[in-house]
């Protein structure tokens, strides 16, 4: 197979020109795990601003007949690629596991992008495979992953993300409102992970009671929390890492006025973490000083304490053709009373056991026995009904679980939208 470039989009430069700068608008369902894409697609350089790129693909998807999604991929020329505009389709079936959709519409991109890597300097190490039908080629093992950093980025590689929303509702008896805001920074190398984020939240419930006696009795509580988190990790080898995870915040729900963290630790992946997109297998320990400042004094008499404590986190996580399972354990303990301790078990599980069934669970199961903040005068009954206060507990838990069976015809990629069924979706990342 021969591919020549047009002059009408030949990169200033030509073939030893610098690699495709890409913007890619694809969020979940299918394009949520970026960073297989990035490890995936290898050929490009990935840029976050659309202004930055040569190329923009967006992607749009619509629900087709039987059940599974229809994804659009459009690439659109940008700059010195101005006008070379094409499109792909990629169709997914309503029992597709999410392994078998991100690794399709990988195969879709790397295809659509060709026609613009083949003027530059990553086409003499293309190459052109025909697949069986059942996945496609394997990815290139010599590729960078996530292309080739710009040496003139003058951002440094830092990314910042502003974020806010609200939400009001009531009648005549009651009121509802809350209030989000968020900002992060983070900066990711090979060798270097760093981060820091801040979130604000208020939320405020108002209640009008009516009495016997035609008066009105108002209630109303507000919950008001704010937290910062900072990270700092340094890649060592191919499956250590050591970190420092510092926090700072206030919480009404939990009684604290005032609370900060610092705690340095290690983790060790017993799997290559080039592997993490698709598998990981993961020990972490923390260890260091924790401080509280209490809204109201607590049941141990307490209005401000400093304690240190440790934690050890196990994770595995698969992506697998069959499916996505993930679990995490996690223990914390106080060292200043080593009868305060946490235990919190958590996982997903989303499996396609035959042919069009498949069952999906998630959960999470939490014993507590280390609630230092616990306010001596109680809560009202205001706060126990409106959830505005912690309560003591020896335990607390959360599932979720489904199954779902699909039969017919496998041939049913068509889309009709009209009355509103299987409707399309415009995504904007």
């Amino acid at each position: 197979m021969c591919m020549a470039a047009s002059p009408a989009y030949a990169r200033q430069g030509g073939p030893g020109s610098d690699l495709v700068r890409l913007f890619f608008d694809c969020p979940p369902p299918g394009c949520g795990d970026l960073d297989f894409f990035r490890r995936e697609v290898a050929f490009v350089n990935w840029v976050f601003d659309r202004e930055a790129g040569d190329v923009h693909v967006l992607v749009t998807s619509q629900a087709t007949g039987g059940g599974g999604r229809q994804y659009t991929l459009a690439f659109i020329g940008l700059g010195d690629f101005e006008g070379v505009d094409h499109e792909l389709v990629h169709s997914t079936s309503g029992d597709a596991t999410a392994d078998e959709q991100r690794n399709g519409l990988a195969e879709k991109l790397k295809l659509g992008l060709v026609r613009y890597a083949q003027v530059t300097s990553a086409a003499d190490r293309l190459r052109v495979s025909f697949g069986d039908g059942n996945g496609g080629p394997e990815p290139g093992a010599d590729g960078v992953p996530g292309g080739v950093s710009p040496a003139d980025d003058p951002w440094n590689s830092w990314v910042f993300r502003l974020s806010g929303n609200g939400f009001v509702n009531g009648q005549a008896t009651s009121k509802f409102s809350n209030y989000f805001a968020q900002v992060q920074a983070s900066r990711t190398t090979e060798a270097w992970k760093l981060s820091v984020e801040g979130s604000f939240s208020r939320n405020v419930q108002t209640f009008e009671i009516p009495e016997e006696d035609e008066t009105v009795t108002v209630v109303s509580e507000t919950r008001e929390d704010w937290n910062t988190e900072s990270l700092v990790v340094r890649s060592v080898g191919e499956r250590w890492a050591v970190g420092i995870l510092s926090e700072l915040g206030s919480s009404t729900l939990l009684n604290q006025d005032y609370r900060w963290s610092v705690k340095p630790g290690v983790e060790f992946n017993f799997l290559p973490y080039a592997e993490s997109s698709r598998r990981s297998l993961t020990l972490q320990y923390l260890i260091g000083p924790v401080h509280f400042d209490y809204k109201e004094p607590t049941i141990f008499a307490k209005t401000s304490e400093s304690v240190p404590q440790q934690s050890l986190t196990g994770r595995i996580s698969l992506v697998q053709p069959w499916g996505r399972w993930s679990t995490s354990l996690t223990g914390s303990q106080y060292l200043h009373d080593t009868s305060k301790y946490n235990v919190a078990l958590s996982g997903s599980f989303n499996v396609r056991l035959f042919r069009g069934f498949s069952v999906r669970l998630g959960g999470n199961y939490s014993w507590i026995r280390d609630q230092l903040y616990l306010a001596a005068a109680g809560a009202t009954e205001e706060q126990i009904l409106l959830r505005q206060r912690q309560l003591g507990t020896s335990y607390q838990y959360f599932t979720s679980f489904g199954i779902e069976y699909r039969f017919g015809s496998i041939f049913n990629n068509v889309v009709n939208p009209r009355f509103g069924g299987s409707g399309g979706n415009v995504f904007f990342f």
